[in-house]
């Protein structure tokens, strides 16, 4: 039973509910995916300990891939996969109360892939352990 795991999970289950491709991993040139692709990227959390039991803020960072000329489908996949964030999540083991004031999205252009213009997106989704 780790939550971040099943956070982790969970909202790889909700981008592909959404009908995404979603990858838990950068795709690899050899793997040839077509764009648009999200990937769950980091995890990260910090522990609150309480007297009876522990809780945590975890942070979920998607990625959101594209080429360059499709800035507006970026923006809708982030808005859709960042209402993953605003509501409970359930796992096995654990429940998880998204914090959308916390929530960040972000979009940039990429061109390190040499001749290629993309766009990122970049959607923070925080939960707290509860």
């Amino acid at each position: 039973m780790i939550p971040e795991q099943e956070l982790f999970d969970a909202v790889f289950s909700k981008a592909q509910e959404l009908g995404y491709t979603v990858y838990d991993h950068l795709p690899l040139e050899s793997e040839n995916a077509p764009y648009p692709f999200v990937n769950v990227g980091d995890v990260n959390s910090t522990i609150s300990p309480y007297k009876d039991a522990y809780g945590a803020r975890i942070d979920v960072t998607l990625n959101v891939w594209d080429i360059g000329e499709n800035r507006y489908n970026v923006a809708k996949m982030m808005n859709a996969l960042s209402a993953i964030g605003q509501g409970v999540l359930l796992s096995e083991n654990f429940r998880f109360v998204g914090r959308p004031s916390l929530n960040s999205n972000q979009i940039i252009t990429d061109t390190s892939v040499q001749d290629t213009v993309l766009m990122h997106g970049i959607v923070s989704l925080v939960f707290e352990l509860s």
